[in-house]
């Protein structure tokens, strides 16, 4: 199963440019391109916004910026602990 970025965007209950904002920040891998350079988006990057999400919503409760959550998620990406 495959999404483009606007049913990606509304799978998660966010925008077009939230997803592309999280790009920009390294938060959200780049998809695979269609023959038509469409992006195609899978299952895996949808929990990847998802996971996102939730943790920009903690970091607000907890006053973290998405910069801290750019740095939490780099630092679950290298360790061995478990990070969700």
């Amino acid at each position: 199963m495959s999404w483009s970025t606007r049913e990606l965007a509304d799978l998660a209950g966010t925008t077009v440019n939230t997803v592309r904002h999280y790009h920009r920040l390294g938060l959200l891998d780049e998809p695979e391109r269609r023959y038509n350079g469409y992006k195609q988006y899978e299952v895996r990057h949808l929990v990847s916004l998802l996971r996102i999400r939730i943790s920009v919503y903690h970091s607000r409760r907890s006053v973290l910026s998405v910069r801290g959550v750019t740095a939490q998620r780099m630092l679950c990406a290298t360790s061995t602990r478990n990070c969700r």
